[in-house]
């Protein structure tokens, strides 16, 4: 995940080629680290996803958000690093702070993909 700090920001973007967006940056790096998830939106990861409270959430779980876009349902995923620290395609792909007030107050789930 790490090796696409600083890809920029590209709406519907899911490979280092056409750099990535947040779902299709997320789904690639779980493409690449033993899944086969397919191109999923960020409702689509949490859909499969196993919940995960805040107090167990581990590093390489995914972080979801709703409200950050005008779409229905989930719409942000990072993945979690800990210490209150995602890694996501933001513009560009960087490390941010789950624990501003912008993402406390669209926060909606940690998940944990399947074993």
């Amino acid at each position: 995940a790490k090796k696409y700090i600083g890809y920029p920001y590209v709406w519907g973007g899911s490979s280092p080629k056409t750099s990535f967006d947040c779902s299709g940056y997320v789904s690639w790096v779980i493409n690449h680290s033993g899944w086969n998830v397919g191109r999923l939106g960020a409702q689509g990861l949490c859909d499969i996803c196993t919940p995960v409270s805040p107090a167990d959430a581990k590093p390489g779980d995914l972080v979801f958000f709703v409200g950050t876009y005008d779409t229905p349902g989930v719409s942000h995923v990072g993945i979690y690093v800990g210490d209150g620290m995602m890694i996501h395609a933001g513009n560009p792909i960087h490390y941010s702070s789950i624990n501003t007030s912008y993402y406390q107050e669209h926060f909606y789930a940690f998940g944990r993909l399947p074993l």
